[in-house]
């Protein structure tokens, strides 16, 4: 793609993940894998309630691939079309990158969305129906689920249907604690409603117990630092926290002056993997 064309995606991509937005989905696909050369399949995956959901997985690199399986559960806005370049990258280096649409997002099945909501419980639902399907496609890799801002709060939510299918988590711009976040925005004069009892959510993020990576920024007011420490003290050594200069979701421009877009990024996730 032309540096241009990737210059105005991510000024799309900051604006549209500000934390000051709701849930807002985008039907339209901006990019697709092809927009970047990459070779990929795309599935129609269905959830136990026979929703049908839209993925794409990206072929790891063959020369370093790394025998592991990133699923990417995205924020509340926009669809997976975003995310063609950070999956691109993540394949160059190794591995296989699964994305897909929630249900009322990009090209997957309609849904009525409650855009004032910090999520939508359904969406646990196909977190879990993709990690089935993966799990059972790559039954020789390991698999960990790669979730930014309301990607963090539905694979938390997800987390005990999943459990034994997943190898680790790695968060960026984490949801804690769903009340403390539904405050937070008040202070932003936006009223944003929890779909369940926060007592649900709590109860799923302790259980918690395969190796967690927390990406935070230092300029992010909604989902901090902080609270990622908070958590660490609850879940103990299995979760690590690197902290970054940046802004709310910022995690793939660190120093991309000199390592490019996302080196730092992989750098992060490299040395995580190689640990564990």
């Amino acid at each position: 793609m032309k540096k241009t064309t990737f210059s105005l995606v991510l000024l799309v991509y900051l604006g549209l993940f500000n934390p000051a937005y709701s849930i807002n989905p985008d039907r339209e696909y901006i990019l697709t894998p092809d927009s970047v050369d990459w070779k990929y399949e795309q599935l129609e995956i269905r959830t136990e309630d026979q929703v049908k959901l839209i993925s794409w997985i990206y072929e790891a690199d063959k020369e370093n691939d790394k025998d592991t399986v990133l699923i990417l559960a995205y924020p509340d806005a926009g669809n997976m079309s975003y995310f063609v370049y950070h999956s691109a990258i993540l394949a160059n280096e190794g591995y296989t990158v699964v994305t897909f649409d929630y249900r009322g997002f990009g090209k997957s099945e309609d849904f009525e969305i409650q855009r004032e909501y910090l999520y939508s419980t359904e969406f646990a639902l196909d977190l879990k129906a993709v990690v089935n399907t993966m799990a059972e496609k790559f039954k020789d890799k390991k698999i960990g689920i790669w979730g930014m801002s309301m990607g963090t709060t539905i694979a938390s939510r997800a987390y005990p249907e999943i459990k034994d299918k997943i190898d680790f988590i790695i968060g960026e711009g984490f949801v804690t604690d769903t009340s403390t976040i539904v405050d937070r925005y008040k202070g932003l004069d936006k009223q944003i409603l929890l779909p369940e009892n926060s007592v649900l959510y709590e109860t799923a993020i302790q259980s918690i117990d395969v190796p967690l990576l927390i990406l935070t920024a230092s300029d992010d007011t909604i989902t901090t630092h902080g609270d990622a420490l908070a958590l660490q003290a609850k879940l103990g050594e299995k979760c690590q926290i690197v902290q970054f200069s940046g802004k709310h979701l910022a995690g793939f421009q660190v120093d991309h002056e000199n390592k490019g877009f996302g080196g730092w990024y992989m750098e992060q996730l490299d040395r995580f993997l190689q640990n564990i």
